[in-house]
């Protein structure tokens, strides 16, 4: 058994499942083979074995969600088989197909067929199952074809069910047939890629990702004018040949010994005759193990595994489709960030509008504020988990002069870095400078009611995730890092008026507000060779707040002149602008693709804001404070944040 093998190697977790250690490739189509060849040898058509082989290859295919069928087809009057069918669709209605036969030679009832083809059929089973769950760009189609060995009969049945406009939608055929006996590893495309270069194009990206994997494929070289370079023969692949679209022919042989046609499978001197083709006395588990040793079988069904998995996600474009996603969920933490910075700012403010008002102040008098705050926000409860932390720190300067005896005017600076952290190692990091002007009518009056012009830029470095894993517990399929950096500026106007209830030291009343900010995000591409590298377009959007609420702010004297004043709000928004872009165009630097993609938020018009906060005033020129605030009825969730700061006032 290949199980016991494996077992005795230390080498469970590489060929065969097992609760005690992690997703390993290969070991799902190791599952598979071993099943195949043990319980259902000799499967040609009309057996028990191959009626059970059909049956445990659908279990394996369609164990994971996929829609599943057989396709009956005859030949010859009286001859009769099945392929077996799984189908993922895609939103742009193209369709790969992915396929290798399970049949064994016909009329040969104890033959394994390790090689030939339980290996492909293997391989088939766990690529279906690696990218179950995912939501494909073009579909995929993964087809058990039966009958490979009595003329490709599967396969020529599949294509000519095909009418037309299926025909028009595929995209492309990947055939995966005997992979273990052979000396070195192949992908070759289809002889009529020859009079046709496009038609290379799955060869060429299987290569591509054999180098960036690790894993030495060749293809054809050529020696024989019978079988030009860099095309294959000999299987279910050539069925799809005409039909102008790019083939690929993987397999294991060697092409550089006998007749140079890859009919010679190796010069392993155990493998009598150098090939295991359909000999029920060669290609089964105990020679192939014997000769070749378990780990290659177990190397072999990993590294298929690998690079096959990954040439569907990226032949599909659903590694594009995901980048895209990924692309547009980071925009929209962009676009967040600068709300939530250009909101510091005006928190900055109202708090230098609180201490104006609180006191009279004499006309003509010019007064000042110096301070240093820091802010978190915490992953819970903060726009889902799309983002999962943020943080930043904040430089500030207000100045004022009071002008009349109800009116002061002023000038403020501010400085923000800040950090937002993402999912899976993402982050978005920022430099903005907000500069403005403000105003203030009342002077310790219940009547009041402020204004300022604001503008502002910031600077984006940014490191996105593309995180791709399918919902069957199965491994991660694509894990990257990419870079950009990127400007943004913005401008606006605020007016904020309200009615006090004094109370002794305490002030309490309603307060209206108008608040509108226009902001541009700059274009860039990103630094990355990845083919999931993005190029993005400048975007702006509105902000127009009205805002209806009620305040109250105390204060409360302490020990040794200290005071200390409370406050807290709690306001109700509408947004009537965009409040933020709902989704973005990105371009794809690989292919030059574009898309549209959602920003990944609830772009909510209706929620609410919340303030509590207390300062502490140590002496007549130094305080501290501390402040939560929060963002609550959101479709996006609660979005809390706690700052806490000091300031110098002169």
């Amino acid at each position: 058994m290949i199980r016991s093998l494996i077992l005795g190697m230390g080498l469970a977790g590489t060929l065969l499942p097992s609760l005690a250690t992690a997703y390993q490739y290969g070991e799902y189509a190791g599952a598979t083979v071993d099943r195949l060849i043990n319980d259902y040898p000799g499967r040609y058509r009309g057996t028990s074995s191959f009626a059970g082989a059909s049956d445990w290859m659908q279990q394996r295919m369609a164990a994971t969600g996929y829609d599943s069928y057989r396709q009956d087809f005859t030949w010859a009057g009286n001859r009769s088989s099945q392929n077996l069918i799984v189908e993922a669709g895609g939103i742009s209605g193209n369709n790969l197909v992915v396929g290798a036969h399970f049949d064994t030679f016909f009329g040969r009832p104890a033959l394994q067929g390790l090689d030939d083809n339980a290996s492909g059929a293997g391989v088939l089973t766990e690529i279906a199952r690696n990218l179950a769950g995912l939501s494909f760009e073009d579909g995929v189609t993964f087809i058990g074809f039966g009958a490979e060995e009595e003329g490709l009969r599967g396969s020529r049945a599949y294509v000519a069910a095909l009418d037309t406009e299926a025909r028009a939608r595929l995209t492309g055929m990947i055939n995966i047939d005997s992979l273990i006996t052979g000396d070195r590893m192949y992908a070759h495309a289809g002889s009529d890629s020859v009079a046709a270069q496009e038609l290379t194009a799955l060869r060429e990206h299987s290569l591509r990702i054999a180098k960036e994997l690790g894993i030495d494929l060749s293809t054809n070289p050529g020696l024989n004018p019978g079988y030009p370079a860099g095309t294959g023969c000999c299987s279910d692949a050539e069925s799809f040949e005409g039909l102008n679209i790019p083939v690929l022919f993987v397999e294991a042989t060697n092409w550089d010994i006998g007749d140079l046609d890859g009919y010679q499978q190796t010069t392993n001197p155990a493998i009598p005759g150098g090939a295991t083709w359909h000999d029920p006395a060669l290609d089964n588990q105990t020679v192939l193990v014997d000769a070749l040793g378990a780990e290659r079988i177990a190397q072999r069904l990993r590294d298929y595994s690998r690079l096959l998995t990954r040439l569907v996600l990226e032949a599909t474009n659903t590694d594009l489709r995901y980048a895209a996603q990924s692309g547009g969920a980071m925009l929209g933490t962009l676009e967040d960030s600068l709300l939530r910075q250009q909101q510091t700012h005006q928190r900055l403010l109202e708090r230098r509008w609180q201490a104006l008002r609180a006191t009279p102040r004499e006309v003509g008098s010019v007064d000042g504020a110096v301070g240093v705050e820091g802010e978190w926000q915490p992953s819970g409860g903060f726009d889902g988990p799309l983002q999962q932390r943020s943080r930043q720190a904040t430089a500030y300067l207000f100045g004022d002069a009071q002008l009349g005896e109800i009116l002061n005017i002023g000038a403020g600076l501010s400085f923000i870095r800040g950090k937002d952290d993402l999912q899976h190692g993402g982050k978005v990091q920022s430099d903005t400078w907000q500069a403005g002007l403000h105003a203030l009518l009342g002077n310790a009056g219940p009547l009041w009611l402020n204004a300022n012009l604001s503008a502002g830029r910031t600077r984006f470095d940014m490191t996105r995730s593309v995180f791709i894993q399918g919902n069957a517990g199965g491994p991660v399929l694509l894990d990257q890092r990419l870079s950009g950096d990127t400007d943004a500026t913005f401008w606006g106007a605020r007016l904020l008026g309200g009615h006090d209830l004094l109370f002794g030291d305490w002030r309490t009343g309603p307060q209206v507000g108008l608040d509108y900010r226009r902001y541009k995000l700059d274009g860039f591409s990103e630094r990355s060779t990845q083919r999931t590298a993005l190029r993005f377009a400048d975007e702006r959007f509105d902000s127009l707040e009205l805002s209806l609420g009620w305040q109250v702010r105390g204060h409360i004297t302490l020990d040794r002149a200290m005071r200390l004043q409370p406050y807290a709000s709690l306001t109700w928004i509408e947004e009537l602008g965009d409040g933020m872009n709902e989704d973005f165009m990105v371009t794809s630097l690989a292919d030059g693709s574009t898309r549209r993609v959602t920003n990944g938020r609830q772009n909510d018009k209706h929620f609410a804001r919340a303030r509590l906060g207390t300062q502490l005033t140590i002496s007549e020129a130094f305080a501290v404070y501390a402040e939560a605030n929060a963002r609550l009825q959101h479709d996006n969730g609660d979005q809390a944040g706690y700052s806490l700061g000091m300031q110098y006032q002169f």
